[in-house]
């Protein structure tokens, strides 16, 4: 008996533990990282950072886009899963992961969002 006991409190809790950390995680807010400290060492990580539009292009199934602030440029990649209308000196935040392509650091999208500026 009291071991069933004990084990129903160990699944209740295990439960509302990962019912805690999933709402946690969908409501954690990414820290600003501005263009010029992203580098190797977030490789991988999830970032958010923001600029204006430098340049676009939109081939199959993507678009690149050359994202700058006051000092720097960096790449972004999104995957295409809609029409998206990016025009040059648009102000963008995005968030997503730091990756390499050719030896430079750019960001993967996860999303993007239009800006006032």
């Amino acid at each position: 008996m009291e071991n069933k006991r004990l084990f129903d409190i160990s699944l209740f809790l295990s439960v509302f533990g990962i019912f805690c950390l999933a709402l946690l995680a969908e409501n954690l807010e990414l820290k600003e990282t501005p263009i010029n400290e992203i580098n190797y060492k977030l490789m991988d990580q999830q970032i958010k950072t923001s600029g204006f539009i430098d340049s676009v292009y939109e081939g199959k199934g993507i678009y690149l886009l050359n994202l700058k602030d006051n000092s720097t440029k960096i790449t972004v990649l999104i995957f295409k899963k809609e029409n998206l209308t990016l025009e040059k000196n648009t102000f963008v935040s995005v968030e997503g992961t730091v990756s390499e392509y050719k030896n430079q650091t750019e960001i993967i999208a996860k999303r993007i969002t239009l800006k006032p500026s």
